[in-house]
């Protein structure tokens, strides 16, 4: 009976680990019309935003072999891109919102999915660890077809640490704006098991590591921004809501303490994860223009 008993618990504490690894992994996944129809009903995107810009779908070969899918809009003569990285379970629909100062600057947009979101093949989300690499073949394409252009990236949550590790491997980038993104994702996973369950169920998230790295080949440890930040060489833009209680409001403090380089830092009263810009786009779009201003030729 004892041996049955230990049993029982031995199985019970693995679903438990690797239902917590797939809330990770596979996270439930918004459609593109999800995701627009909620931006345009909250007004969020003006409709004639892109007007007089050129739409082009685009595929890009992933290092890993599969397909990310996007859409540039085109300015004419323009030799300027900001490479739009959104959050997880949303699409590149999301970032439209972000698009207007970056247009009247005379900027061309780069939006594309992730892996494992939107038009981009299936496979499995890793917080950034292989979508910093899958961001790298945007900016590869990018180099590639127009001459190496200046590139800015803007991210948004999980599209924010992917724009952070992004910076640390490719030096092409010239600025990087992140908009709510975490310093250290173990410790995000952590505070997400504690808001969702409990802390007994807490304890798991160092097991449901252990399990990623064994079975997906990444670890929570490997998308800490905060310890790698400084190989940026770029600067950054910190933007963070500051009643934000999904990734919390001290990692963006976190984030922009642990920066040597040329950095700025912009918090909004009263917005909470992944609403700083529809809670005050004015103020939003005029710290951005500041901050390019001020650090982007």
């Amino acid at each position: 009976m004892l041996f049955l008993f230990v049993i029982l618990i031995i199985v019970g504490c693995l679903g438990i680990v690797i239902y917590f690894s797939r809330q990770i992994v596979y996270p439930k996944i918004l459609t593109h019309k999800e995701v627009l129809d909620y931006e345009m009903e909250h007004d969020r995107i003006p409709s004639d935003l892109f007007d007089g810009l050129k739409e082009e779908n685009i595929k890009i070969n992933s290092y890993l072999g599969y397909t990310l899918k996007g859409k540039l809009y085109l300015q004419d003569n323009s030799n300027k891109f900001i490479l739009m990285c959104h959050g997880i379970t949303s699409n590149y629909d999301s970032m439209k919102k972000y698009s207007e100062p970056f247009i009247k600057r005379g900027y061309s947009i780069m939006f594309y999915d992730h892996r494992n979101h939107g038009y981009s093949d299936r496979n499995y989300t890793t917080l950034g660890f292989f979508e910093k690499k899958d961001a790298k073949c945007c900016v590869d394409y990018l180099m590639k077809r127009f001459n190496e252009p200046m590139i800015g990236v803007l991210g948004e949550s999980m599209g924010a640490a992917t724009a952070l590790q992004l910076v640390t491997i490719d030096s092409r980038i010239s600025f990087c704006i992140e908009d709510c993104g975490y310093s250290n994702a173990f410790n995000l996973m952590y505070h997400r098991a504690l808001e969702d369950h409990n802390k007994i169920l807490a304890q798991f998230t160092k097991p449901a590591d252990i399990y990623l790295k064994l079975f997906y080949k990444f670890s929570l440890k490997d998308v800490s921004v905060v310890h790698t930040i400084n190989k940026a060489t770029c600067p950054i833009m910190f933007i963070h809501g500051e009643e934000d209680s999904y990734v919390p409001f001290y990692m963006v403090k976190e984030l922009y303490d642990s920066y040597d380089g040329d950095k700025m830092m912009y918090t909004v009263k009263g917005a909470s994860h992944a609403v700083a810009y529809p809670t005050d786009p004015e103020t939003y779009s005029n710290e951005v223009n500041k901050f390019l201003d001020l650090y982007v030729k």
